[in-house]
């Protein structure tokens, strides 16, 4: 059922971070007249697509303790992806609050800004749908190094102590 809700989610999420990254470049580029334009465009989706995120997040972490919330959900992504969201993530809070002081305006008078937030959201949604459809995968694969299976996010198998095999 997960993957169901997945795919179209994931193709919708990755289209808002395009229009995001578009409308975001028109912006800075100088293109006023978007700049009423963006927020109806951007936020509308974000409900779209972030209502099903959390149902399925919901499902990906209901065995796991709150601290392992996005372990376990993001435990289906590449590493690689997980480290692009935080820094994603991180980067666009920095730049959203940085920006209007690099070019010399106030920050209550640069709105333009809040136009970056989007992406967090929709990139968040598309690594967790991503996640949904490969975890599955992750998680049968996941074994010891004496080769017991063991739970998807654990360090130490459950049975002998020995360490998850470092493929995992």
């Amino acid at each position: 059922m997960r993957k169901f809700f997945a795919y179209p989610v994931m193709v919708l999420s990755a289209c808002g971070i395009l229009c995001c990254l578009l409308l975001t470049g028109m912006i800075v580029r100088g293109n006023h007249a978007i700049e009423k334009v963006a927020p109806a465009l951007l936020f509308p989706g974000i409900f779209v697509v972030w209502f099903p995120t959390i149902l399925v997040m919901n499902g990906l972490t209901r065995d796991f303790k709150q601290r392992d919330l996005w372990k376990a959900a993001l435990r289906g992504c590449p590493s690689w992806m997980r480290i692009i969201l935080w820094i994603t993530a991180g980067l666009i809070c920095f730049v959203a609050f940085a920006l209007p002081f690099l070019l010399g305006k106030n920050p209550a008078e640069f709105p333009e800004s809040f136009v970056f937030f989007p992406i967090i959201f929709y990139a968040v949604s598309f690594c967790v749908m991503y996640s949904a459809i490969h975890a599955a995968d992750h998680d049968a694969r996941r074994c010891c190094l004496n080769g017991h299976q063991i739970s998807p996010i654990a360090k130490f198998c459950e049975e002998c102590g020995a360490p998850a095999s470092p493929s995992n």
